[in-house]
């Protein structure tokens, strides 16, 4: 970040949250399978406190699956798409369907009813950005624990991601 500042999170799954407290921080951080995250903080001066918060579940509204959407209404960022924040993509995601929904408003403008059939074309529009995102978002079934429809193609996406995590580290 600016400033030489850094931003280090820590995440835990299923009632197994990361410490509260600097030492505990730390010494989790030297359990990673490589030590790079935890040799750069060892000795780094905190600017506050640590912060813990509980995700419950990530979430896809498929609302273009209703057969009529209210009128007036558009969902955008979470309110459709709600990712672990551990993923760092909610924003990015929101900000897609905010310029979906600019680029639609601009196609639109010429109409004597500009706003009719938005919801429709919008959340169609939608869809595909969803998808990639999601897809990594499906990784946390792979605690039993973790409710919901895994995919078909479930076990060969593990083996991708493995695959790309040993790559990146």
């Amino acid at each position: 970040m600016e400033g030489g500042r850094w931003i280090v999170s820590l995440s835990g799954r299923h009632g197994d949250p990361p410490p509260g407290d600097l030492e505990g921080f730390i010494a989790i951080a030297r359990t990673l399978r490589k030590p790079t995250i935890y040799e750069a903080i060892k000795t780094a001066k905190p600017l506050g406190d640590i912060v813990r918060y509980n995700f419950p579940a990530s979430v896809w509204r498929h609302f273009d699956r209703l057969d009529r959407f209210p009128g007036g209404l558009i969902p955008l960022g979470d309110s459709v798409c709600r990712f672990n924040p551990v993923f760092g993509q909610g924003m990015s995601v929101a900000a897609i369907e905010a310029v979906t929904l600019g680029r639609l408003l601009g196609s639109r403008a010429a109409r004597s009813d500009p706003l009719d059939g938005l919801a429709a074309e919008y959340l169609a529009g939608t869809q595909q950005c969803l998808e990639a995102p999601w897809a990594t978002a499906i990784s946390d079934f792979v605690y039993p624990q973790t409710r919901g429809e895994r995919p078909a193609d479930f076990e060969k996406r593990l083996q991708y991601g493995a695959a790309l995590a040993r790559l990146a580290a």
